[in-house]
């Protein structure tokens, strides 16, 4: 009787060994049809080098994990860098300004339309600079990033008394947080005008010492409202989804003229609680939560000195490519419970008293 089990057995494991072969040969005939589609889709050369691209995801996958784990080994040194940081009189760009202090930048340059704002955060910085022993320079110029003129005077004039500009971060911004029937016409051009037109002038100051030098940072500090649309937002969000595209146009720019040295990092938070938000809420706030200036600022500085090329948080956002590729009513849904069509509904933004020109600004 044990004999006979024990033949049985034995064919039983021939037989799973047999489907074992054949469901190998099976989908190595499979990867064969598809590389043959593809060859004569594209080139077999064509193919050769999208295996090879492939074959570094192991590699960028290790790196994100050791950024996200231990950025210290991949951190950059700034120290001889000048620092550029529009909208930098208070909010989320005084925050990056004083993180840059403590790493002993060289120069850091502040633009912003509110001068006295502007001096409050110099003289914090400067006191910064004598508590950290550092030698950072501090520089302030008030200049209005609406208008094209004005802005690429003051980048001008910038670029003629510190020299060039080694990490621009376009952090200016506005909202108006109004229903698209009931925005005027007025503020909506003002929001695409700093929101994204500003950054077409600040990059084109400063980007041909950048590829000259193969040396250079330019961020952009665009929102999770320029990967999906928001109610009580349209404006707000064309002009983050086209800041989205000018940061990934940029970065491809470089890649094409071989300037592996000019790094490019696209932000994409969600609602930072630096006031110009206020109001708006988070249907799940233990999934989604309103994000504190400090740590906000704090992962944009380590994602730049990681030469990280995006950022965004809180996890909870990366959801959202993937959640794309759904039906279009099945993705409206998800937002819908989500929370994203009554996020702005008790939005107040920024008060008055401390908003001049009426703009509630980062």
């Amino acid at each position: 009787m044990n004999e006979i089990l024990k033949n049985i057995n034995e064919c039983l494991s021939t037989d799973n060994n047999i489907c074992a072969y054949e469901s190998t040969a099976y989908n190595i005939i499979n990867i064969m049809v598809v590389l043959y589609i593809l060859a004569f889709l594209t080139s077999p050369l064509g193919v050769i080098q999208l295996l090879f691209i492939i074959c570094k995801l192991p590699y960028h996958l290790l790196k994100v994990v050791v950024g996200w784990m231990l950025p210290s080994l991949l951190a950059k040194d700034v120290s001889n860098d000048t620092v550029l940081i529009t909208g930098g009189a208070g909010g989320l760009g005084a925050l990056m300004a004083m993180k840059f202090v403590k790493l002993d930048a060289k120069q850091i340059v502040l633009i912003d339309i509110n001068l006295n704002a502007l001096q409050e955060t110099k003289q914090k910085l400067e006191d910064a600079v004598i508590e950290n022993n550092t030698r950072t320079n501090i520089m302030i110029v008030q200049a209005d990033l609406s208008k094209e003129e004005t802005t690429t005077k003051a980048m001008n004039d910038i670029i003629s008394k510190v020299g060039n500009i080694t990490i621009l971060i376009n952090n200016a911004g506005i909202v108006t947080g109004k229903k698209i029937v009931d925005s005027p016409p007025k503020l909506m051009k003002l929001t695409m005008a700093v929101n994204i037109e500003a950054h077409f002038w600040t990059v084109k100051a400063i980007l041909p010492s950048m590829i000259e030098n193969n040396h250079g940072h330019i961020v952009t500090i665009a929102s999770s409202a320029g990967l999906l649309g928001v109610p009580g937002l349209a404006d707000y969000c064309a002009s983050k989804h086209a800041a989205v595209g000018f940061d990934e146009s940029i970065r491809l720019e470089m890649r094409h003229l071989g300037c592996d040295g000019v790094k490019t990092t696209c932000v994409n938070p969600f609602f930072i609680k630096t006031g110009m938000f206020e109001g708006a809420a988070s249907r799940y706030p233990r999934l989604l939560p309103l994000l504190e200036p400090e740590y906000a600022a704090s992962k944009i500085v380590r994602a730049i000195r990681c030469n990280q090329e995006v950022l965004i948080m809180p996890l909870a956002v990366h959801l959202t490519p993937i959640v794309r590729l759904l039906p279009v009513p099945i993705f409206d849904q998800i937002c819908d419970w989500f929370g994203v069509l009554e996020t702005m509904n008790d939005f107040k933004g920024r008060s008055e008293n401390n908003n001049d020109n009426n703009k509630k600004k980062r």
